[in-house]
């Protein structure tokens, strides 16, 4: 039998699960997802992008800048705790979430 339970660890949710269920650490593997590499990003932004009807150099573009800002949102992150002492997440959902924005925007 194999059970997959997805959950994001911003916050305080996935603490106090874990608390409540120790043999979520006990008894499972856990597999922690780390940052997208430049290429897949690029490669999501052009999958989404494919039904928008712009040129073919514009479209180039605008997957560069798609995965232009999400990498220097992420690179940003620890200045921002360290200066403003607020923790932000970036991760692929919000990537996505940048890209449908993009979308309905046109």
């Amino acid at each position: 039998l194999h059970i997959v339970l997805c959950m994001s660890p911003i916050g305080a949710a996935l603490r106090t699960r874990l608390r409540k269920f120790p043999a979520l650490v006990n008894c499972c593997t856990i597999d922690w997802f780390s940052a997208w590499p430049a290429q897949a990003l690029q490669s999501v932004a052009k999958y989404f992008l494919d039904d928008v009807q712009m040129e073919d150099s514009m479209r180039s573009a605008v997957v560069d800048v798609c995965e232009f800002m999400h990498r220097s949102v992420q690179d940003m992150c620890p200045r921002f705790d360290r200066e403003m002492r607020m923790s932000v997440y970036v991760t692929p959902t919000s990537y996505l979430e940048l890209i449908t924005t993009f979308k309905t925007l046109i």
